[in-house]
Protein backbone atom coordinates (compact mmCIF):
# COMPACT_ATOMS: atom_id res chain seq x y z
CA UNK A 1 0.00 0.00 0.00
CA UNK A 2 3.16 2.56 0.64
CA UNK A 3 4.37 1.77 -2.99
CA UNK A 4 0.61 2.51 -4.48
CA UNK A 5 0.25 5.70 -2.38
CA UNK A 6 3.65 6.44 -3.98
CA UNK A 7 3.01 5.69 -7.48
CA UNK A 8 0.02 7.81 -7.37
CA UNK A 9 1.59 10.84 -5.91
CA UNK A 10 4.04 10.56 -8.72
CA UNK A 11 1.87 9.69 -11.79
CA UNK A 12 0.42 13.49 -11.67
CA UNK A 13 -3.06 14.68 -13.07
CA UNK A 14 -4.22 13.64 -16.22
CA UNK A 15 -5.49 17.14 -18.69
CA UNK A 16 -8.82 16.76 -16.78
CA UNK A 17 -8.50 17.71 -12.85
CA UNK A 18 -10.41 16.80 -9.96
CA UNK A 19 -12.35 19.64 -8.47
CA UNK A 20 -12.88 18.47 -4.49
CA UNK A 21 -16.39 20.00 -2.89
CA UNK A 22 -16.85 19.59 0.48
CA UNK A 23 -19.94 21.06 0.67
CA UNK A 24 -21.95 18.03 1.45
CA UNK A 25 -19.49 17.33 4.33
CA UNK A 26 -19.35 20.69 5.53
CA UNK A 27 -23.59 21.32 5.70
CA UNK A 28 -23.25 17.64 7.43
CA UNK A 29 -20.70 18.65 10.11
CA UNK A 30 -23.25 21.99 10.92
CA UNK A 31 -26.03 20.03 11.60
CA UNK A 32 -24.59 17.31 13.72
CA UNK A 33 -21.40 18.87 15.56
CA UNK A 34 -21.91 21.48 17.98
CA UNK A 35 -18.88 24.44 17.92
CA UNK A 36 -17.29 22.87 21.06
CA UNK A 37 -17.23 19.69 19.23
CA UNK A 38 -19.46 17.47 20.09
CA UNK A 39 -21.32 15.37 17.55
CA UNK A 40 -24.85 14.05 17.97
CA UNK A 41 -24.42 10.68 17.62
CA UNK A 42 -28.43 9.78 17.88
CA UNK A 43 -28.71 12.22 15.17
CA UNK A 44 -26.41 10.88 12.72
CA UNK A 45 -27.74 7.64 13.18
CA UNK A 46 -30.59 9.08 11.48
CA UNK A 47 -28.47 10.44 8.65
CA UNK A 48 -26.39 7.36 7.52
CA UNK A 49 -27.58 7.62 4.36
CA UNK A 50 -25.93 11.18 3.57
CA UNK A 51 -22.84 10.33 5.79
CA UNK A 52 -22.37 7.13 3.67
CA UNK A 53 -23.04 8.73 0.53
CA UNK A 54 -20.13 11.38 1.79
CA UNK A 55 -17.57 8.82 2.72
CA UNK A 56 -18.40 6.91 -0.59
CA UNK A 57 -17.84 9.96 -2.74
CA UNK A 58 -14.56 10.64 -0.78
CA UNK A 59 -13.37 7.03 -2.15
CA UNK A 60 -13.77 7.74 -5.71
CA UNK A 61 -11.13 10.35 -5.53
CA UNK A 62 -7.48 10.02 -5.92
CA UNK A 63 -5.04 12.79 -4.92
CA UNK A 64 -1.85 12.72 -6.69
CA UNK A 65 1.50 14.90 -7.82
CA UNK A 66 -0.63 18.42 -8.74
CA UNK A 67 -2.25 18.68 -5.78
CA UNK A 68 -0.17 20.61 -3.35
CA UNK A 69 0.24 19.95 0.30
CA UNK A 70 -2.62 21.86 1.33
CA UNK A 71 -5.10 20.26 -0.46
CA UNK A 72 -4.34 16.84 0.65
CA UNK A 73 -4.15 17.41 4.24
CA UNK A 74 -7.22 19.34 3.86
CA UNK A 75 -8.69 16.21 1.46
CA UNK A 76 -7.10 13.05 4.05
CA UNK A 77 -7.83 15.27 7.09
CA UNK A 78 -11.28 15.30 5.81
CA UNK A 79 -11.49 11.94 4.78
CA UNK A 80 -10.11 10.74 8.47
CA UNK A 81 -12.57 12.67 10.20
CA UNK A 82 -15.74 11.69 8.35
CA UNK A 83 -14.68 8.06 8.22
CA UNK A 84 -14.33 8.58 12.64
CA UNK A 85 -17.83 9.73 13.05
CA UNK A 86 -19.16 6.62 10.33
CA UNK A 87 -16.97 3.84 12.65
CA UNK A 88 -18.50 5.38 15.91
CA UNK A 89 -22.03 5.69 14.48
CA UNK A 90 -22.20 2.13 12.97
CA UNK A 91 -21.38 1.24 16.38
CA UNK A 92 -23.28 3.43 18.58
CA UNK A 93 -24.34 3.43 21.34
CA UNK A 94 -20.77 3.30 23.11
CA UNK A 95 -18.75 4.83 25.99
CA UNK A 96 -15.67 4.56 23.71
CA UNK A 97 -14.15 3.97 20.59
CA UNK A 98 -11.83 1.19 22.06
CA UNK A 99 -14.94 -1.14 22.45
CA UNK A 100 -14.52 -1.35 18.80
CA UNK A 101 -11.95 -3.91 18.18
CA UNK A 102 -8.68 -2.43 16.54
CA UNK A 103 -11.00 0.60 15.58
CA UNK A 104 -8.03 2.49 14.20
CA UNK A 105 -6.16 -0.46 12.86
CA UNK A 106 -9.05 -2.24 10.93
CA UNK A 107 -9.52 -1.70 7.17
CA UNK A 108 -12.50 -0.40 6.76
CA UNK A 109 -12.17 2.82 4.06
CA UNK A 110 -12.30 2.24 0.69
CA UNK A 111 -9.61 3.69 -0.93
CA UNK A 112 -8.55 2.61 -5.12
CA UNK A 113 -9.88 -0.39 -4.97
CA UNK A 114 -8.38 -1.61 -1.73
CA UNK A 115 -9.27 -0.87 1.90
CA UNK A 116 -7.34 1.05 4.15
CA UNK A 117 -7.34 2.22 8.07
CA UNK A 118 -7.73 4.93 10.23
CA UNK A 119 -3.80 4.17 11.10
CA UNK A 120 -3.05 3.93 7.87
CA UNK A 121 -4.13 7.67 6.44
CA UNK A 122 -2.53 8.98 9.75
CA UNK A 123 0.80 7.20 9.25
CA UNK A 124 1.36 6.70 6.20
CA UNK A 125 -0.24 9.64 4.04
CA UNK A 126 -0.19 12.46 6.62
CA UNK A 127 2.95 11.60 8.30
CA UNK A 128 5.31 11.74 5.30
CA UNK A 129 4.13 15.12 4.58
CA UNK A 130 6.01 16.53 7.82
CA UNK A 131 3.43 18.44 9.35
CA UNK A 132 2.84 17.52 12.55
CA UNK A 133 0.10 20.18 13.72
CA UNK A 134 -2.10 17.59 11.35
CA UNK A 135 -2.48 15.71 14.68
CA UNK A 136 -4.55 18.05 16.13
CA UNK A 137 -6.94 18.01 13.49
CA UNK A 138 -7.78 14.11 13.86
CA UNK A 139 -10.69 13.18 15.91
CA UNK A 140 -10.61 10.13 17.90
CA UNK A 141 -14.22 11.00 19.91
CA UNK A 142 -12.55 10.72 23.01
CA UNK A 143 -12.58 13.31 25.90
CA UNK A 144 -8.29 13.76 25.46
CA UNK A 145 -9.17 14.27 21.27
CA UNK A 146 -8.54 17.01 19.50
CA UNK A 147 -11.49 19.08 18.80
CA UNK A 148 -13.74 18.16 16.05
CA UNK A 149 -14.54 21.20 13.79
CA UNK A 150 -17.93 21.60 13.12
CA UNK A 151 -16.92 22.44 9.34
CA UNK A 152 -15.08 20.47 6.75
CA UNK A 153 -11.49 21.94 6.00
CA UNK A 154 -10.86 23.84 3.29
CA UNK A 155 -7.06 23.59 1.89
CA UNK A 156 -7.69 27.71 1.20
CA UNK A 157 -7.41 28.11 5.45
CA UNK A 158 -6.16 24.94 6.36
CA UNK A 159 -2.44 26.35 6.82
CA UNK A 160 -3.88 29.16 9.32
CA UNK A 161 -6.52 26.64 10.36
CA UNK A 162 -3.89 24.04 11.72
CA UNK A 163 -1.88 26.77 13.25
CA UNK A 164 -5.06 28.22 15.69
CA UNK A 165 -6.10 24.57 16.53
CA UNK A 166 -2.42 23.27 17.46
CA UNK A 167 -2.30 26.59 19.20
CA UNK A 168 -5.96 25.96 21.09
CA UNK A 169 -4.97 21.87 21.96
CA UNK A 170 -1.63 23.02 23.60
CA UNK A 171 -2.79 25.85 25.83
CA UNK A 172 -6.25 23.44 27.03
CA UNK A 173 -5.24 22.87 30.75
CA UNK A 174 -7.46 19.57 29.99
CA UNK A 175 -5.10 18.50 27.45
CA UNK A 176 -2.06 19.65 28.11
CA UNK A 177 -0.86 21.42 31.85
CA UNK A 178 2.25 23.43 31.31
CA UNK A 179 4.25 25.12 33.54
CA UNK A 180 8.58 26.61 33.07
CA UNK A 181 9.55 23.73 35.77
CA UNK A 182 7.21 21.03 34.45
CA UNK A 183 5.20 19.66 31.67
CA UNK A 184 2.29 17.46 31.50
CA UNK A 185 1.82 17.15 27.93
CA UNK A 186 -1.08 15.07 26.20
CA UNK A 187 -0.15 11.41 24.91
CA UNK A 188 -0.14 12.75 21.50
CA UNK A 189 2.95 14.08 21.84
CA UNK A 190 4.14 10.90 23.23
CA UNK A 191 2.97 8.83 20.39
CA UNK A 192 4.41 10.71 17.78
CA UNK A 193 7.49 11.91 19.88
CA UNK A 194 9.66 12.04 16.03
CA UNK A 195 7.64 14.35 14.54
CA UNK A 196 7.29 17.07 17.24
CA UNK A 197 11.37 17.18 17.88
CA UNK A 198 13.23 19.47 16.49
CA UNK A 199 17.06 19.29 17.23
CA UNK A 200 16.32 16.75 19.16
CA UNK A 201 14.27 18.19 21.67
CA UNK A 202 10.31 18.93 21.83
CA UNK A 203 10.79 22.70 23.53
CA UNK A 204 10.95 24.29 20.54
CA UNK A 205 7.78 23.06 18.82
CA UNK A 206 6.01 23.44 22.34
CA UNK A 207 7.34 26.99 22.54
CA UNK A 208 6.09 28.42 19.75
CA UNK A 209 2.13 27.66 20.19
CA UNK A 210 2.11 27.47 24.10
CA UNK A 211 2.07 30.96 26.31
CA UNK A 212 3.90 29.13 28.77
CA UNK A 213 7.66 28.61 27.77
CA UNK A 214 9.85 26.18 28.52
CA UNK A 215 13.36 25.10 28.32
CA UNK A 216 15.50 22.08 28.48
CA UNK A 217 15.74 22.25 32.40
CA UNK A 218 11.86 21.55 32.14
CA UNK A 219 10.47 18.52 33.31
CA UNK A 220 8.43 16.60 30.78
CA UNK A 221 5.81 13.81 31.23
CA UNK A 222 2.88 12.72 29.75
CA UNK A 223 -0.53 12.92 30.90
CA UNK A 224 -3.39 10.01 30.69
CA UNK A 225 -5.31 10.25 27.33
CA UNK A 226 -9.21 9.37 28.50
CA UNK A 227 -10.86 6.99 25.58
CA UNK A 228 -14.23 8.26 26.93
CA UNK A 229 -17.00 9.54 24.15
CA UNK A 230 -16.69 13.56 24.09
CA UNK A 231 -20.30 14.47 24.94
CA UNK A 232 -22.16 17.15 26.56
CA UNK A 233 -21.94 17.28 30.20
CA UNK A 234 -25.34 17.46 32.11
Amino acid sequence: MKKLFALILLIGFTATSQTIDFKLYDDFLKKHVTENGVVDYDKVLKNMGQLNLIVSNFSKISPNKSWTKSEIKTFWINVYNANVIKLFAENYPLKSINYIRDPFQMKFIAFDGDKISLEYIQNDILKVLDDPRVHFALYTTAISSPKLKNSAYSSDTIENVLNLITNEYINDPSKNNITAKNCALSKIFEWNITDFMGNNTIVSFINKYSNVRINDETKIGFMEYNWNLYKEIK
